[in-house]
């Protein structure tokens, strides 16, 4: 005896699977890239136009400077060590 269908296609039943699973699998490299790329445009975008209140120094020159500022500008407890004795973004 044949099972009714599910999903109508292929497509739905690979996008109801990614979707299933979507927590139990980490980003991949390529991704995190785009987010932080994508990240350090927001907000940049958001300081210019006065969106935020998160200071201009946050905004490196790439978007792997700008994670690093935010991170240290959002650590509660920075760690000299960790941060090369820099200061605070915004400080």
């Amino acid at each position: 005896m044949a099972s009714s269908k599910q999903y109508e296609s292929n497509a739905q039943r690979q996008a109801a699977y990614r979707d299933r699973h979507l927590a139990t699998k980490p980003p991949s490299e390529a991704e995190l890239a785009l987010l932080a790329r994508s990240l350090h445009e927001v907000l940049a975008e958001a300081i210019e136009h006065g969106t935020t209140d998160l200071p201009a120094a946050i905004v490196g020159i790439h978007a792997g400077e700008t994670l690093r500022r935010l991170i240290h500008y959002l650590d509660p407890n920075p760690d000299p060590v960790r941060y090369e004795g820099r200061a605070k973004p915004g400080s």
